[in-house]
């Protein structure tokens, strides 16, 4: 069997090494079946690159080539990924993608034309690159409910608070040196405002629990609002800030999920998780809970497990039920200020006396907070637990008190 890769980029280009490179093994693995490289579609001139032989502009010779039974996209974005994905599943081709864009939001269009036509749609480069999560959930964890999930999606984010955290750097420091570094894009918006990791968490959470969840009704808070202040208050209770995407099934099968940072214990494993590598805490019924920890972004990485998708469509061509979600059920998520929680706050008061006082005697449990050199006029502090939208009805009503930091905290 021939394969195809539309996009001849960083992970195009590793997929395509690894097929070239190790043709004997991978065929090995597959009982036999040979799987070679087929054609790399790409508008750009590859007649210099080692895939000159194979490169073409035109997708019409990926579509109607017969030998082609597996077409992998590593383009990004949704067009034309998405027509090209859904005319190669017509065509009776299986589709492997690290298109995290495409499988958050036409994922129901690729799963129904899969199944229509008997092919395989896999994705489990999309979320974590390398970390085996998607495979995980569907087949790992088969056995359980998985109740709930947590992680560190994006690397960038946990870099630039690893920076803000270790070396006590600002914000905009830590985002320039991780643009410089190749972390983070000339424009990060995707990363720093959280879009990155909320389509990561809607493909999860779709995953988890088996129905399409839009990656759109997901509430999404980056991290561009975190401040050395809140840092160091973090730090002075022994955790830590992450940018986490979060979801959690509830006994009456409602579904919460949420993308913010949040204020993470160092007893937690994942509070541990430094620089550019990501992780998963996933909670099952009966397994407990279990770290997959690892590279979440990079060539190799991500190719691998591109590849490894690649080889399940070779060994499984026709449709997988068990990998795929059903069509979005409406009413299934809830609103994310419907649960309880905690919440820290940082502010300023006009009168610290009276804000102390209207603090304590509005939250229950209400822990204050220190640090050093901190202003006078400067106040934080843990709420009590309560539902999300009582907690922000009862900070903004605080007497002489504006909020500056707003922050969840992860229990």
């Amino acid at each position: 069997m021939k394969a195809a890769v539309m996009g001849y980029g960083t992970v195009g280009r590793g997929v395509c090494e690894i097929l070239t490179e190790k043709n004997g093994s991978l065929s090995a693995k597959c009982a036999g079946r040979e799987i070679t490289l087929g054609r790399v579609l790409d508008i750009r001139d590859l007649s210099d690159t080692p895939v000159k032989a194979v490169w073409t502009t035109q997708f019409e010779e990926i579509v109607n080539d017969p030998e082609i039974g597996v077409v992998v996209e590593t383009m990004g974005g949704t067009h034309p990924a998405f027509e090209f994905c859904m005319r190669s599943l017509q065509a009776g081709k299986s589709v492997v993608t690290s298109n995290k864009q495409l499988v958050a939001e036409k994922g129901e269009a690729l799963f129904a034309a899969a199944r229509e036509n008997n092919v395989g749609f896999r994705f489990g480069a999309a979320v974590c690159g390398g970390i085996p999560v998607i495979r995980t959930m569907f087949y790992g964890l088969a056995a359980n409910e998985i109740l709930s999930f947590s992680g560190i999606l994006n690397g960038t984010t946990n870099f630039i608070l690893t920076k803000m955290i270790k070396e006590k750097t600002s914000f905009a420091a830590a985002l320039r040196e991780a643009q410089e570094k190749g972390y983070a894009e000339r424009d990060p918006a995707a990363d720093i405002e959280g879009t990155d990791a909320c389509r990561k968490t809607a493909i999860l959470a779709s995953a988890a629990f088996g129905t399409h969840i839009p990656a759109e009704e997901i509430h999404t808070e980056g991290i561009t609002a975190i401040t050395s202040e809140d840092v160091s208050y973090a730090a002075g209770v022994g955790s830590k800030i992450k940018l986490l995407g979060r979801a959690k099934r509830l006994e009456n099968g409602k579904i919460y999920a949420l993308v913010s940072p949040a204020i993470v214990p160092d007893t937690e494993l994942i509070s541990g998780v430094e620089g550019v590598y990501n992780a998963l805490c996933i909670h099952g019924d009966k397994v407990g809970d279990i770290l997959l920890y690892g590279q979440g972004a990079g060539r190799e990485a991500t190719a691998s497990a591109v590849t490894a998708d690649v080889l399940d469509c070779v060994r499984n061509p026709g449709f997988d039920e068990t990998y795929s979600w059903k069509n979005r059920e409406e009413g299934r998520l809830i609103p994310y200020e419907d649960m309880t929680l905690r919440l820290y706050v940082r502010g300023y008061a006009s009168d610290v006396k009276t804000a102390v006082s209207g603090i304590r005697e509005t939250f229950d449990g209400a822990v204050l907070l220190e640090r050093e050199n901190a202003p006078e006029n400067e106040i934080a502090f843990f709420t009590g637990a309560a539902k999300e939208r009582d907690l922000r009805e009862n900070i903004s009503a605080l007497r002489c008190f504006a909020a500056a930091s707003v922050i969840r905290v992860e229990e």
